[in-house]
C-alpha cells in the first residue's frame, strides 16, 4: 500500500504564518529557525488541516490580528490518489471540505498525523481533564463511534448539569438512561484501548532506557455495571453541587512510574520520556488501526537534551514515510531542509543575504 504524503501545505491569515504553499517530499523535512519564527504555528497548521483537530481555545485565536478568517488546505496523497483537504475557521466557526466537498470535522482521516510537542509532558503533569482530552482525541480517531458516543454523552452531561442547577430535577431520570446507555460503552471502549496502549507505552518506555516500569491505568468513578445505581445514590449530592459527579468525564488515566504515581516523584526528564512513550503508542495505535503510518510532526527537536530520546526522535522520524520537524538547529539527514524567519519557510539559499532571522510572538 501506498503511504500517506503530505504534498503540499497552503495557508492564509493563520496566526503569524505568511500566505503561501510549501512543498514536501517524503522522507524528513526538518525547518530551523529562532524562537518566535512561526515554527509551531506551522506545525500546527499541518496538523489542523491533515485532521480537523486544535488545542486552541478559540477558533479566532489562530487568525491573523487584523483579519477576520483563517484557511489551512493540505493536498494529501493516500491510497494511490489526490486529496485536498480544507479548513477555515474565524469567530466561533468553521468550515472543512474534502475534494470540495463540505463534510464535519469528524469525517477527516484522523489517522493521517500525530503531532509530538514539548508541551506534553503536561499529560504527566496536567490534571485527569488533560489525560481524558488525550484518551479520548485517540480514541475518536480509532473509532469514528466513540466519537459520535462522546459527543452526545458529553451533550447529555451539560444538559444533565444545567437540569440539576436550575432544581427541575423531576426529568434526571430520562438523562439518566443516555449516559449509563453512552457511557457504559465509552467505559468499555477506553478499557480495552488502555490494554492495548499499556503494552505499547511500557514498550516504548523501556525503548527510551527507562529502568522503571511505566503502568497505564483507568481510574473510574463507577463501572457499566454500577452506573445507574451509582446516580440514584449520589443523587443528593449532585443536587447540592449541581453536577453530574460520577461517569467517565470524571475518570483519568493514572501514569505510575516503578510502584509511584508519575505526577508526584517523575521527574521532568522521566516525565519527557513518558509523553514520548504515549505518543510513540499513539502512532502505533493508529498504525495497526488503518495499516499504514501517519505523518509524523515533530515540534522543536532542538529542546530535547537528553542525548538517548534526542536518538529516539532520530530513529522515529526516519522510520515513517514522511516526517516535518522542527528546531532552533538543522535536523540531521533531512531530505528538505527550510529555514524559518517571521512566518516565512525557505530554503537557505533562497533568503536574502541583509535578511536576518527575525524573532516574532507565535
Amino acid at each position: 500500500m501506498a503511504p500517506v504524503l503530505l504534498t503540499a501545505l497552503s495557508t492564509l491569515n493563520y496566526r503569524n504564518l505568511e500566505a503561501a504553499t510549501l512543498s514536501f517530499p517524503a522522507g524528513v523535512s526538518g525547518i530551523w529557525g529562532a524562537n518566535g519564527a512561526g515554527k509551531t504555528n506551522l506545525l500546527e497548521a499541518a496538523y489542523l488541516a491533515l485532521t480537523g483537530l486544535t488545542d486552541a481555545p478559540r477558533l479566532e485565536v489562530l487568525v491573523r490580528a487584523g483579519e477576520r478568517e483563517a484557511y489551512v488546505r493540505a493536498d494529501l496523497f493516500q491510497g494511490g490518489s489526490l486529496s485536498v483537504m480544507e479548513t477555515g475557521v474565524g469567530r466561533g466557526r468553521r468550515t472543512t471540505k474534502v475534494d470540495g466537498v463540505r463534510v464535519r470535522g469528524q469525517e477527516l482521516p484522523r489517522g493521517s498525523a500525530v503531532w509530538i510537542r514539548p508541551e506534553d509532558s503536561e499529560l504527566v503533569y496536567g490534571g485527569p481533564a488533560l489525560r481524558r482530552h488525550f484518551l479520548d482525541a485517540l480514541l475518536s480517531r480509532l473509532s469514528p463511534r466513540h466519537a459520535q458516543m462522546l459527543t452526545r454523552y458529553e451533550r447529555s452531561v451539560a444538559q444533565r448539569n444545567a437540569a440539576l442547577k436550575s432544581g427541575e430535577n423531576w426529568g434526571l431520570g430520562v438523562f439518566d438512561e443516555n449516559l449509563v446507555t453512552l457511557g457504559s460503552e465509552i467505559m468499555l471502549l477506553r478499557r480495552r484501548a488502555v490494554s492495548r496502549m499499556s503494552e505499547l507505552a511500557a514498550e516504548n518506555n523501556a525503548a527510551l532506557g527507562s529502568q522503571k516500569f511505566l503502568g497505564l491505568e483507568l481510574v473510574e468513578t463507577t463501572t457499566p455495571e454500577s452506573f445507574r445505581h451509582d446516580l440514584t445514590r449520589r443523587r443528593g449530592e449532585e443536587i447540592s453541587r449541581g453536577a453530574t459527579v460520577v461517569g467517565p468525564h470524571r475518570d483519568d488515566l493514572k501514569l505510575t512510574l516503578g510502584d509511584f504515581p508519575a505526577a508526584d516523584y517523575a521527574s521532568r526528564g522521566e516525565a519527557r520520556t513518558i509523553a514520548l512513550a504515549l505518543r510513540k503508542a499513539e502512532l502505533d495505535l493508529l498504525r495497526e488501526r488503518y495499516a499504514e503510518p501517519p505523518i509524523l510532526l515533530i515540534d522543536d527537536f532542538s529542546a530535547e537534551l537528553d542525548p538517548q530520546r534526542r536518538q529516539f526522535l532520530l530513529e522515529l522520524a526516519a522510520s515513517v514515510p514522511q516526517a516535518i520537524v522542527t528546531g532552533t538547529e538543522a535536523f540531521p539527514g533531512s531530505a528538505l531542509e527550510l529555514r524559518a524567519s517571521a512566518g516565512r519557510f525557505l530554503p537557505e539559499l533562497e533568503w536574502p543575504e541583509h535578511l536576518q532571522v527575525q524573532s516574532v510572538t507565535t
